[in-house]
């Protein structure tokens, strides 16, 4: 948790805004931590999340409970198939982004009825993409982030950037 709040939180609360919303997602990691603590009550108060991560002005979502701003909803992801974007899609039958797959996977179902797309995204991830559990096995993994601009009425424009060996390129400008 130290590592987290220093490399992770401390540098985004001081990029952001004061007046930022923030929003976290509960994923399968914490979920681990709430079974750990189930299974082993001795443990109760020594290793959960909000004893070591100040998350009093966020929004909290539960595990696998859907998010939604303007016409995108967000999950920390369902699934890890090959094909998971598009299980996502056509399960949700929204626009849909989560980054449980830790890659980059995207895919578009139109809508007989109204002609409307609906966009399945999994958002690359910000982690040690060769972690030793792995033992150095191949993977899909990458690194990256998505950004997103919302208009008004709902509608928005989203842009997954793909981070390699540490640097990216935004707007043209290198990272």
């Amino acid at each position: 948790y130290k590592g987290f709040n220093e490399e992770i939180l401390d540098p985004l609360y001081t990029a952001l805004p004061k007046t930022c919303k923030k929003t976290w997602l509960y994923g399968n990691h914490e979920n681990w931590v709430e079974q750990a603590v189930d299974k082993n009550p001795h443990l109760e108060g020594l290793i959960e999340i909000e004893n070591y991560i100040d998350l009093k002005n966020w929004v909290k979502i539960k595990y696998n409970d859907i998010h939604k701003i303007g016409k995108m909803y967000f999950v920390h992801g369902l699934y890890t198939n090959q094909y998971h974007a598009a299980k996502t899609v056509n399960v949700v039958e929204k626009n849909i982004f989560y980054g449980h797959a830790h890659d980059c996977q995207t895919f578009t179902k139109i809508t007989l009825v109204n002609n409307e797309p609906h966009i399945g995204v999994s958002i690359p991830c910000a982690c040690d993409i060769n972690p030793n559990y792995m033992r150095n096995k191949p993977n899909k993994w990458v690194n990256g982030f998505m950004t997103f601009y919302l208009e008004n009425n709902g509608n928005f424009n989203h842009y997954i950037v793909i981070a390699n060996k540490g640097h990216f390129i935004y707007n043209g400008v290198k990272y």
